[in-house]
């Protein structure tokens, strides 16, 4: 997780940087437009025509450039925002992952436990059935034990 924030915070960085320089970039084309022009308008003026370099002025291409840099740094903002609220949703989300690992282990951990003691109490009621089984066997080999010497006199006095 840690990387992955590291990676986006790199983005973001990169971006931020290239946005400022493709701000740069813009306000020094616009500026070298406007000095292109102004020299072209004063060269017309040279030959008779109007001088329409006032109405270039400065105040325009300023706005123009602040309206761009404006933009930039609100799309910057915007991603930074974005960024950040990504990675709090992250983070809950993992903590989400967590909490229900630990529900599913912990009932798991109980049905374990459910099932040893059910096979405990099994194994406790099938030796018990063994004991009386064997109690029972032991009985009833003593009582064929006491009828056979009866039997066997019995069977003298016949044959």
């Amino acid at each position: 997780m840690q990387r992955t924030q590291e990676r986006a915070q790199h983005a973001v960085n990169l971006a931020d940087i290239m946005v400022q320089g493709a701000a740069r970039i813009v306000e020094l084309q616009a500026s070298t437009a406007r000095v292109l022009l102004r020299a072209q308008g004063r060269s017309a003026a040279m030959f008779g025509a109007p001088d329409w370099t006032e109405s270039l002025g400065r105040a325009g291409a300023d706005h123009l450039s602040e309206l761009f840099v404006t933009g930039a740094q609100q799309a910057l903002n915007l991603m930074r925002h974005t960024n950040q609220t990504l990675s709090l949703v992250q983070q809950q989300v993992g903590q989400l992952v967590e909490q229900q690992t630990a529900e599913v282990a912990q009932q798991m951990r109980q049905g374990v436990e459910e099932v040893s003691r059910r096979t405990e109490e099994t194994l406790g009621q099938l030796r018990e059935t063994t004991r009386q089984a064997a109690e029972e066997s032991q009985y009833a080999g003593e009582e064929s034990s006491e009828e056979q010497p009866r039997r066997g006199k019995r069977g003298r006095r016949r044959g």
